[in-house]
């Protein structure tokens, strides 16, 4: 809907009907919108808060009030900013807001570390130590930097650990530390530890300053540096944006809060938008208390709730209300929904995580039996170790599924060796990135080679990059190295060359200078390189469509886009194929069918959660994974689970027992399972069942019927087994037998 033709039809050219054109684009916009909704999109200035629950139509609003305040309001696109969480929820409001607003430039719809990055590329020079053509390190590139930092430093690589004291770094500076000592108690607390910390510490920040290059924290912390110490900057940004709008604010951390105040500065006009309920990320420093206490921060903000959810079943929205009704943090909201109450929830008990994963499959195979799709149905797990047992079970029932974890693409050797050339062509202080390529293809450049090339470059404060051009460094070198160097030193200028050219130009160039076929061989192992080819096709084909969606961002936007990639971007979406993920990997996302597996005690709440007084978290977080389902949720837990090569006797998770039975499949005699799936009628396939009967299962064994309910392909049984404990079962795809 274009909100400026829709005003332009209704008052004809030229045509004076007495009717203002703002009230058309205003009614517009408004017309599909429920009351807070509408209130929340047509406030005029000042502070905000849109509490909005789950399915509550957020976006929606944040994209709406971006057409009002354009078309209604007269705000000029590029005087607003809205920031959001993930790169694929900016991506779905600026596609949400070129329908609203055809053609309209300059707006910033972007992540919080997106819009640092694009502050740094214009303003970093002002900190010193940096240029504009910084390289973004991901935690790969942050480990790979700190094991040498480690080694040069004299400590042993094997007891102190390069992404344990990166996690320790990124603490330090975010100010997120437990109960125990904090980074800065234990730099000076005497022990070995205390010192490799400290010096290591300090020797990365500086090796950092050396490659130009900032980690995904700097991103935000410099650019809060940026605004606290260089006023004139700040005032820059918060003049230009009249209206700053902060969607997941439950999510932000202190830096995040910090740089939004700034933003906002001497207007006000601030929107946020969150719900306190779905705050799951305070193990990496978010803190729920910026939305708690927006009001206190804010004098006297409008303050809007969204409490009609669009998303979800009935019985599946009672279920996440009474269970977040748990929490104590948190502002109180009334969700309900117009949908019916749907199928009740299915809690599935089973013997060990085997087990589990096998009755997760049977039971989709059973909903796809149903006319469902693959692409449907979405598995939630706390730990990423239980997927093992899941990608088993659903590889011997040959059902397709993908494990969403985006970044997974971008640690591939060939796509990380290709990026590394693009980064040198931008950056060639980039030492990491040197290293990754300097012998891709191989040109007989050992370890002992490029030891004596960075000795030589540090004596003399050189880039690797610097140094491989100069030929009294090249004089240190012997044999087939020194011809290797002097090849990659040629190359480096010709790099030079693609700073300025597209993304997509920039691969096809370095492609033809390493000789793509060459570069394919070597990387052979005997299993063909299809992939390896596939995979380069793909980087090759994001770089032309990054390129003709951003004709002016050039290869330095395009790195910028990649490097900050989030989980969930690498998500194929409408692929026909189950899609698994964590817990915490599903906020935003929503499926017709959810299961989550493993609602167990010391799991789902997590027992060092509970040991740090975190369950309102992870009732937060088990709330945030109930709310994707739209149609179907089945919660499953194991009795038995292999923890790290030790089996663990589990119970039932608190959290189950939070949920009203009258909700669960069988959970209350008020109503069973015939009232609930309809009389019983056995598909022909199935024996001559009756409740009470003893049966036999071809993998849990002897059993009894509790109940039969259903009919068709719904027909279903509730057994008893004498091992395995109760499970229901379609009885179309059970194979029971009589006893």
């Amino acid at each position: 809907m274009d909100v400026r033709g829709f005003a332009d039809a209704e008052m004809g050219q030229g045509e004076s009907t007495g009717v203002d054109a703002g009230d058309a684009v205003e009614a517009a916009l408004v017309e599909r919108l429920n009351d807070p909704q509408r209130t929340a999109v047509t406030h005029d200035a000042g502070p905000l808060l849109i509490l909005a629950g789950p399915g509550s139509g957020k976006t929606r609003v944040i994209t709406s009030r971006i057409a009002y305040l354009v078309s209604v309001r007269g705000i000029q696109p590029w005087e607003l900013l809205a920031i959001t969480f993930t790169n694929k929820a900016a991506r779905e409001m600026r596609e949400r807001v070129e329908v609203l607003l055809p053609g309209t430039k300059g707006l910033w719809i972007s992540t919080f570390h997106s819009m640092g990055a694009r502050i740094l590329r214009r303003e970093i020079e002002a900190l010193g130590s940096y240029t504009r053509d910084f390289s973004i390190y991901d935690t790969s590139d942050r480990n790979q930097l700190i094991k040498r930092v480690i080694k040069q430093q004299g400590f042993d690589t094997t007891r102190f650990r390069a992404p344990a004291l990166g996690g320790w770094i990124s603490n330090a500076k975010n100010g997120v530390w437990g109960d125990g000592e904090s980074p800065e108690e234990l730099e000076t607390d005497g022990t070995l530890e205390g010192e490799v910390y400290g010096k290591v510490r300090r020797a990365y920040v500086q090796a950092m300053r050396d490659n130009n290059a900032l980690d995904f924290d700097d991103l935000l912390l410099l650019t809060l540096e940026l605004f606290e110490h260089h006023p004139g900057i700040r005032d820059q940004y918060a003049r230009r944006f009249r209206h700053v709008m902060v969607d997941e604010y439950q999510d932000t951390n202190r830096v995040q809060y910090r740089i939004t105040r700034h933003l906002a500065s001497g207007h006000d006009n601030l929107a946020v938008c969150g719900d306190p309920d779905q705050s799951i990320y305070a193990w990496r420093g978010a803190d729920v208390r910026n939305i708690l206490d927006f009001e206190q921060d804010f004098g006297t903000p409008t303050v809007v709730k969204l409490e009609q959810n669009y998303r979800s079943k009935g019985n599946i929205l009672k279920a996440a209300s009474a269970l977040i009704g748990y929490n104590s943090e948190r502002k109180q909201k009334g969700l309900w929904t117009e949908a019916d109450d749907g199928a009740r929830l299915c809690v599935l008990e089973c013997g060990d995580e085997n087990d589990e994963a096998r009755e997760l499959a049977h039971q989709i195979r059973g909903l796809r039996a149903q006319g469902g799709k693959l692409s449907d149905v979405a598995v939630f797990y706390r730990a990423n170790f239980m997927q093992r047992a899941l990608e088993t079970a659903l590889r011997q029932s040959n059902l397709a599924y993908q494990v969403v974890g985006g970044v997974e693409f971008y640690s591939r050797r060939e796509v990380r060796d290709l990026i590394s050339f693009l980064r040198l062509a931008i950056n060639q202080r980039d030492d990491i990135a040197f290293r990754r390529v300097v012998n891709v293809p191989a040109r007989g450049i050992g370890e002992t080679s490029l030891t004596r090339l960075a000795e030589f470059a540090s004596a003399r404060g050189l880039s690797l990059c610097e140094a491989v051009r100069l030929d009294e460094a090249l004089a240190q070198i012997r044999g087939r190295a020194k011809k290797g160097l002097a090849e990659f030193g040629r190359m480096l200028d010709a790099l030079e060359e693609l700073r300025e050219v597209g993304a997509a130009v920039a691969i096809d160039l370095v492609l033809g200078a390493i000789d793509r076929e060459a570069w394919m061989r070597a990387m052979d192992d005997g299993g063909g390189t299809e992939d390896r080819e596939a995979n380069i096709d793909e980087l090759s084909t994001h770089a032309a469509e990054f390129d003709r969606m951003h004709p002016d961002a050039g290869l330095r936007g395009f790195l910028e886009e990649i490097a900050l990639v989030s989980e969930v971007d690498g998500m194929e979406e409408g692929a026909e194929k189950v899609a698994l993920m964590t817990l915490h990997a599903a906020k935003g996302l929503e499926f017709p069918n959810v299961f989550i597996v493993g609602v167990e005690e010391e799991l789902l709440p997590h027992a060092r959660a509970i040991a740090e007084g975190g369950e309102e978290e992870e009732r937060r977080l088990f709330y945030v994974g109930l709310t994707r389902a739209r149609e179907r949720l089945f919660l499953s837990w194991a009795r038995t689970r292999l923890f790290f090569g030790e089996s663990r006797w589990n119970r039932p998770s608190r959290f189950l027992e939070e949920i009203p039975e009258e909700l669960v499949e069988g959970g209350t005699p008020e109503m069973d399972e015939e009232e609930a799936l309809g009389a019983f009628e056995a598909p022909a396939s199935a024996p001559d069942l009756a409740v009470g009967a003893r049966v036999l299962h071809p993998h849990f064994g002897p059993g009894k019927v509790l109940t039969l309910s259903g009919s068709g392909i719904n027909a279903r049984a509730t057994v008893n087994f004498d091992d395995y404990g109760t499970k229901q079962l379609l009885l179309q795809y059970a194979n029971l037998e009589r006893a």
